[in-house]
This record gives structure tokens, sequence and C-alpha cells, in this order.
């Protein structure tokens, strides 16, 4: 009897291997993924480049959108409702050496001295109110009194006068007739400029995205190279990137642009987003009273924006054709975020390259780095412009330098560099600045070294902000006229939500600067020098603390 043998293919271990299989095949897949996003295979430099600067475009209006959103969220509490605030300076104190011993006397006396600055501004109904206090030896030596409301101006000196004197802007012809100044009707405030030239931000980026593809079509393949074994280094913070290298002929750079200037003439989004702007600004003045504006027509605005357009295709038209480049050299990481971009202007006549636009931005773990630096190196002329910003955020403290550098020298020098250091805890805040400073200009030829600190302990209380600090400055190298430090104590006190104290004018209490008679001025001038004597009087120990000694 011949046996067959009915062999069934095992349905577990096909369903495994096919487990497998799929398995397998997705992670080559992924792999194959994840090798396309970070090693770039089969994407051209010019994709490359272009997703990078994609990237790049995005992080900085990213940056630009939360930077503009801390900046409302400061400014809000400003703008809707009243504000009083209060500033105390105090503890000064001025190391010196003077020969002169009434010149000492006068820094004792300085050391007693406080000068507090009170004010209330209130944005919606366009009022502020303050003073300004001398304090010496725990007492009130003189005080200045201010008021500003929608059309007046006012101020007083209490001590001299007791009424308020003042300007009414309804007074305007008045004005001009005695004084030759036009004034206008009324003051135009922070929150009506803001008012009239805030933009959306989704607005914007849809009128610029077509120039962006504009710029990303006219790119050739033959135009950007690619470098992948490069590398980056700055500021401690090591890297291999891929360089991609732009490099733009004197023929292509002014096709570019001509073609963006061209399609900036013909925007009408554009037009009407500037026009729209310039209008509300034009329309606020001129409804304000300003003297010596004027508002362009739609017309003649539109004829002036085409021509801007116009003149700078003219002239990139008649420049005369050359061989020379520049070249745009990016180095770009594996997630496609541009670590450095460079700018080099190749001259063909001399093979000089020189480079006019570096810059360089990186985050490392909890740290931030931005660097922006310009360069001029033209008809015998050199100089460099530089913005250095790093950060090291740990928790709720942060702290790092930031440095602003501008060197023409030998003529003119600004060397600024801060360290700053910030510690929030709950509703404090502290934080501290150390700077040094040199500068020197084209009319001094000696530099000037200074350096110093700032600090400032912060409270938030119930409806406002309290705050303690203290400030130094120090004179390097002093000269004998020179002081070698100067120091002060800083309070500040803010409070949201208190109403504003205007006064009421009234004839017992306000003189109309500009219609009083000359009668009246003369009054006034009599009853000032009777005050001042009784101040002299009052005040003859602290007089006589100012007498040369005999």
């Amino acid at each position: 009897m011949e046996t067959t043998t009915n062999v069934t293919p095992p349905q577990k271990s096909s369903k495994k291997g096919l487990l497998i299989a799929g398995v397998a095949g997705i992670a080559i897949l992924a792999g194959l993924g994840t090798a396309y996003a970070k090693l770039d295979l089969f994407k051209s430099p010019k994709t490359m480049y272009l997703e990078a600067e994609a990237n790049s475009i995005k992080q900085l209006a990213d940056d630009v959108s939360q930077s503009f959103q801390e900046y409302e969220d400061y400014v809000k509490p400003y703008l809707d409702q009243p504000v009083s605030s209060t500033v105390e300076l105090s503890q000064f104190h001025i190391d010196a050496d003077l020969p002169d011993p009434q010149a000492l006397k006068v820094l004792d006396l300085l050391q007693s001295a406080k000068l507090v600055v009170s004010s209330q501004t209130d944005d919606q109904k366009r009022q502020q109110a303050g003073n300004v206090e001398v304090h010496l030896k725990e007492n009130k030596l003189l005080q200045l009194d201010y008021f500003i409301d929608d059309t007046k101006i006012g101020f007083r000196l209490p001590d001299f006068y007791p009424k308020y004197g003042f300007l009414d802007l309804k007074d305007r012809d008045a004005i001009k007739a005695k004084f030759g100044e036009e004034l206008p009707k009324r003051f135009v405030t922070n929150k009506d400029m803001y008012e009239a030239i805030k933009f959306d931000r989704q607005e914007v980026t849809a009128i610029l995205a077509p120039y962006a593809k504009l710029y990303a079509e006219s790119l050739k393949d033959e135009q950007i190279t690619l470098n992948k074994n490069a590398s980056f280094s700055e500021e401690g913070y090591e890297a291999s990137v891929r360089e991609l290298t732009v490099t733009f002929s004197d023929a292509e750079g002014q096709k570019l642009f001509i073609d963006l200037a061209e399609k900036a003439k013909a925007d009408e989004k554009l037009f009407e987003l500037l026009y729209s702007r310039y209008q509300n600004v034009a329309k606020l003045l001129i409804d304000s009273g300003y003297p010596d504006v004027q508002e362009l027509s739609k017309d003649d605005f539109k004829k002036e924006y085409t021509k801007t357009f116009d003149d700078m295709v003219a002239e990139f038209k008649d420049t005369k054709a050359s061989k020379d480049q520049l070249k745009m050299i990016v180095l770009v990481d594996s997630d496609h975020q541009i670590l450095s971009r460079k700018l080099v202007f190749l001259d063909d006549a001399s093979k000089e390259e020189k480079t006019v636009w570096s810059s360089a931005s990186f985050q490392k773990g909890t740290e931030t780095f931005q660097r922006y630096s310009l360069f001029v190196d033209e008809d015998g002329e050199k100089g460099e412009m530089t913005v250095r910003y790093k950060a090291d955020k740990q928790k709720d403290k942060t702290s790092g330098t930031l440095s602003f550098l501008f060197d023409a020298q030998p003529e003119v020098l600004f060397d600024l560099t801060a360290k700053f250091e910030t510690a929030k805890q709950a509703d404090k805040e502290d934080s501290k600045l150390d700077f040094t400073l040199k500068a020197k200009s084209d009319t001094d030829p000696e530099a000037i070294s200074l350096s110093g600190n700032l600090t400032s302990a912060m409270t938030k209380t119930a409806n406002g902000r309290d705050a303690e600090g203290s400030f130094k400055l120090n004179f390097d190298q002093p000269t004998h006229d020179m002081p070698k430090s100067i120091s002060l104590a800083i309070k500040t006190k803010e409070e949201f939500g208190k109403p504003v104290s205007v006064p009421s004018l009234a004839a017992d209490n306000s003189v109309n600067i500009a219609t009083m008679t000359d009668a009246e001025m003369m009054e006034i001038q009599q009853q000032v020098a009777i005050s001042a004597q009784s101040f002299m009087m009052k005040n003859m120990e602290l007089v006589q603390e100012f007498m040369p000694m005999q």
C-alpha cells in the first residue's frame, strides 16, 4: 500500500514569516525615510538649500512673533488701564579726588539727596499727571507738579508760586502770536500710534510668500553646490554639517532684483498694506493738528510707490555688466537648520574675496546663541558692526551675554558688552547686569573706558510691581577732571488701575500763559521774588553750606 504523505504548510509559521517580513519592510522603509530626512539621500543641493531656508524663515517668523507677543503682553497693561509709578533715586555717591574743600562738601551733601519722580498715566482718557521732588537731609527741598490732558499741558513750582501755568492747544493762534510756535490741536499718545500702524502677522506672511516662491523658482541647479563633509564650530559648539554654496553671477543677481522689484511694483496687496498704514498715521497727525503734515492722495502715493521701484529697476539696468560674483555659503545640520550664513563678494578683476555679512545661530540643550555681523571694506575704509547674544536657561534661571560692536577704527569705536543673570521664583524676579564699554569718536582721539553694574529685585504685587536696585558706573581710566565712580540706589513702584488725578483748572489755581496780560506777568514775577526770598531764609543753613569758605 502506497502511502502518500500530504504535506500541509504550517499556517502559523507562514503568518509569522509574513509578519516578520512586514515588520522588516516597515523598518527598512522607516530607515529609508529617516535617511532621507537626516542624510538627504536622493535630494538635490537645491532642494536641501530651499528646505533649510524655509525652516530658517519659519523659525525667524516664530521668534519675531513670540517677541512681539511678549512685548504686547508687557505693554498692554500700560495701554488698557491707568498706571501710577514712582521712581526714587538716592544714596548718591561720587568717588573723586577733589582738592577743593567746597566741592567735597557738595559731594557729601549729595549723599543725603533724594530725587523722587511720580507719574500717573491713563492712555484711555489721554491724561497724565505727576511731580518731581528733590529731597536733602530727609527734607523736601523743591517740588515741580505737572499735568497733560488731551489739549492742555501745565506745571507749577508750589514753593515759588501756587498756581499752575498752562497752555491750552485750543489757543493755538494766541500761542503762535506770542511765542512764534505752531502747536497741534491735541497730543498724539503711544496708544494712538500703536493703533495706527499695527498689522496682522498672517496678512504680512501671505503678502511676502510669493516673493519667497519667486526667489526659489529663480534658482538653477547649477548655481548651488554641496560639500557633504564640512564642519561648524563657534562658541564651543561643533557639528558635522553640509556646506551649501549659492552663487550669483552679476547677471543672475541683477535679474533676480529686477524681477523682485517689478513684482513689488505690481503687487496691489503690498501697496494696500503700506498705503493703509501711511494713511492711518497721516490722518492721525492731521486730525490732531500737527503742523507741516500733508497727506498724499492714494493716486499720488501710488505714483511715488511706483517711481521708487522704477528708479530701482533703472539703476540695476544702468549698472555696467561685470564678471563679479556674490556667494552665499550656508552650513546646515542634520535637522535642516542653518547654523551659519556668509555672503562673500568675489571681485573678478582682483580675484579678491570680501565678506560682507556673516551670521551664526544654534540651540544646544539649554544654550541659545546668535551672532550677526556686517562688514564694510571699500575705497580703503574698513568697518564692522556685530551683535552677539548668548544665553543659558536653567529652569527659572537665565544667564548670558549681549554685546554690540561698531568698529570703524582708527576714528570711531563703540564696544559694549553686558553679562546678565535673571532668576524667577513665584512672584519675584532678581536680575543683575555687569557691563563694559569702550568708545572713541572722530572728534576726540582719546578712548573712553567704562564699566559698571545694575541690580534689581522685583516683586509682583496684587495690582502692580515693586522693585529695588542699584547702579554703579566706573571710569576705568579717570583723568584729573573725572571721578573714579558714580553710584546710586533705585526704588520703583508701579500700580495699575488707580485713577489719574488731573487738577481742575480755575482762575484761583491757574494762569493761561498764552493769554495772560503784562500786568498779570508783573504780579507773578513779584510774588515769585518774594517766595524766593522766603525760600532762601527757610533753607539758610543749606545755603550757607554752599557759600565759599572764607
